[in-house]
């Protein structure tokens, strides 16, 4: 447990060194890059619902099927 928060101590005292040189909104800027470029997946996932309901309906109850059968075979049913 004090190795992961030796590890933590050592992880924030560089990143409060590295803002304090380049700036939060620089040091930021590859990660909320990444953010952006992720969040269109949700817009696109509900704009294609909103097209075709009943298509999507049926692929949502496939999914469920199949987690609900990896949660049987995990509790060795």
């Amino acid at each position: 447990m004090s190795g992961r928060l030796w590890s933590l101590g050592i992880l924030l005292v560089a990143l409060g060194l590295a803002a304090r040189q380049v700036g939060w909104d620089t040091l930021l800027w590859l990660p909320m890059r990444a953010i952006h470029s992720v969040l269109w997946i949700p817009s696109a996932a509900i704009e294609a619902i909103r097209s075709d309901p009943g298509t999507y309906g049926v692929v949502a109850l496939g999914v469920v099927l199949m987690v609900v059968a990896s949660l049987i075979r995990r509790r060795g049913g």
